[in-house]
């Protein structure tokens, strides 16, 4: 354990050395293991796909907002559906924190646990609901699967409570669900689930999302019990205790081949949602190639806990690490436990990134993108061809209130994709979603068939991406004119602190939240918090950050920024205020053959 863990950190990883003792098996061969790797994977993948298929919810049917996973019977991950980063999080230490509550004796074919609080294994914020189910072959527990949905509203004082002004604990975001048995051998337990449909708004919609999960459970669980078939129970699990070695074996490989020293960097948040001024994040990394290659992130030097929603806790902290070290060492890497095996955590207790209860989480998602950018400045000095500029981060959005049209109340929320920050290899890719967020967007047609809201504009935001060797990704705008009165809870950031470049390149463009752009009662919003009155009538215009650039403006390629010319991408002016004279020059000989 590296000097200087902190109490709450060391006793995490106390546990996690209990759980992760080897055992004697023989090590399967790379083939075996690739293909039941595979059959794992894909176990995960169809139940992610049922998932969306059949929920109810928009944020989970259409923003695929929900991720899926498989774990062996201690509780250790074991496959992740590519869907959410983030969600690795979510549920990292849900089947521990099942199996402290409930003894393996209680344990039963068609059981299911429903969990969504932070601080005791159901997720990283309340709104992200857990469902867990064992997965038995024969009376042998085998391992379990999981799926996270993100429900719309779970109580709290406003609807999607998360970053709201004035929500300062967590018991005002919502209901806190330790893991508890929803389903009993198959029966669905309608006390308790009524007594959490009570304590929601929209409840009407939540039995829908329930069974889908369930049902998205009871399908890995088939999968899994054919995979132990088909191999024999004991086979099975010794390709799993492979899985997890081999994964390490290559992590550890992957992090011999960078140098070994001490690099650090720092960021910020724009703020909190309730104390001005930004919230700072630094982290400090260590590699080191003996006595086994690993590495160790200290974030010391990072805010305290703040009173604002934007606290990380350590589950979520760990599946950002674990998302920066994939996207930077090895993209092919295998998402699951081994990572726990090789990286180190020091988190300080009562920080941002390790929060006490009862401090707020709604707002994590937020913090999590500044972390993978805190991370991916990190690498930068190690690995600088394997990392990309600062992009966009998040900007989410809440838009609630009374739909009169269906005469019903509503909460909408969107995600407004940005600039990726230019590599290495290529410009940064514009209006996407980056690093731990993976959702796309809600398309408009959905959204105005289901809300109040009418999209008047979604576009591209030029001159948005920073100048460099690679250019920036560009921004996004979406302007949504309100057909009812309505309130807009904020989740977003780099509003006040531009998308840094890497290697001479030059920042992206700010974000910005606007009431009425461009008329004469315009109105700037803050990156985050709320909720701000928008009435009938009026427009909200949301535009996200762009990204910073890579590398010196003057080796960008002259085809490239002709071709961004001709696209409308990139204003004259811009380019002759980024490039040099010569290289703008031309690029505008070449846009005349295009």
């Amino acid at each position: 354990m590296p000097v200087g863990r902190t109490k709450a950190s060391s006793k995490i990883a106390a546990s996690r050395r209990k759980t992760t003792k080897r055992r004697t098996a023989s090590t399967p061969d790379p083939v075996a293991l690739e293909v039941f790797s595979n059959a794992l994977l894909s176990v995960a993948e169809e139940m992610g796909a049922a998932l969306i298929r059949t929920a109810y919810s928009t944020n989970i049917k259409e923003r695929q907002d929900a991720s899926t996973a498989i774990f062996d019977a201690e509780g250790r991950l074991i496959a992740q559906a590519e869907h959410i980063p983030m969600h690795l999080g979510a549920m990292l230490s849900i089947i521990r924190n099942i199996l402290k509550r409930y003894p393996l004796e209680e344990l039963r074919p068609g059981d299911a646990f429903l969990a969504n609080d932070a601080y005791h294994g159901g997720g990283t914020h309340l709104a992200d609901v857990t469902v867990a189910s064992p997965v038995f072959d024969g009376k042998r527990l085998i391992g379990f699967v999981a799926n996270m949905g993100h429900w719309p509203d779970v109580g709290g004082i406003k609807p999607g409570a998360a970053m709201t002004e004035g929500c300062n604990e967590i018991y005002q975001e919502g209901l806190r669900i330790p893991p508890m048995k929803i389903f009993r051998e198959g029966e669905l337990q309608e006390d308790l689930f009524s007594f959490i449909l009570l304590n929601m708004r929209f409840s009407e919609d939540r039995p829908a999302d329930l069974r889908a999960q369930a049902a998205c459970n009871q399908l890995g669980v088939r999968r899994l019990q054919e995979l132990s078939e088909k191999y024999g129970a004991g086979r099975f699990l010794e390709l799993v205790e492979g899985v997890l070695d081999y994964n390490e074996r290559t992590i550890r490989s992957k992090i011999k081949e960078l140098p070994e020293g001490t690099w650090d960097f720092e960021d910020q948040l724009d703020d909190d949602a309730h104390v001005p001024g930004p919230v700072p994040l630094k982290v400090t990394l260590t590699i080191s190639h003996s006595p086994e290659p690993h590495m160790v992130f200290d974030f010391t030097g990072s805010s305290r806990q703040r009173t604002g929603g934007v606290n990380v806790v350590y589950e979520a902290l760990f599946a950002t690490v674990a998302y920066a070290l994939k996207a930077t060492i090895d993209p092919e890497l295998w998402s699951n436990a081994a990572f726990e095996r090789v990286v180190r955590l020091i988190a300080p207790e009562e920080s941002v990134v390790n929060p006490s209860p009862p401090a707020p989480v709604g707002g994590r998602g937020t913090t999590c993108q500044r972390l993978a950018d805190l991370l991916i400045g990190v690498m930068s000095k190690v690995a600088p061809e394997r990392v990309c500029a600062c992009g966009h981060g998040t900007t989410s959005i809440n838009i609630h209130g009374f739909d009169a049209i269906r005469g019903r109340p509503f909460i909408c929320i969107d995600g407004i994709g940005g600039g990726m920050g230019g590599r290495d290899t290529s410009n940064g890719m514009d209006a996407v979603q980056i690093h731990t967020n993976n959702i796309p967007n809600l398309p408009v047609e959905i959204l105005e068939s289901e809300y109040p809201i009418r999209v008047e504009c979604f576009e591209l935001v030029p001159d948005s991406g920073g100048a460099g060797r690679r250019r920036g990704g560009l921004a996004t705008r979406k302007d949504f004119r309100m057909l009812s009165d309505t309130g807009f809870i904020a989740h977003a950031d780099r509003h006040d602190f531009s998308p840094w470049p890497l290697f001479g390149g030059k920042e992206g463009a700010r974000g910005v939240h606007l009431k009425n752009p461009g008329k004469p009662d315009e109105e700037k919003l803050p990156s985050k918090g709320g909720p701000h009155e928008v009435r009938k009538g009026e427009v909200l215009r949301c535009q996200s950050a762009g990204a910073g650039g890579y590398g010196d403006p003057a080796e960008h390629s002259p085809a490239e920024l002709a071709a961004d010319l001709a696209d409308g991408k990139i204003s004259l002016e811009y380019a002759r205020a980024s490039y040099p004279a010569t290289l703008v020059k031309e690029a505008l000989k070449y846009r005349e053959t295009l």
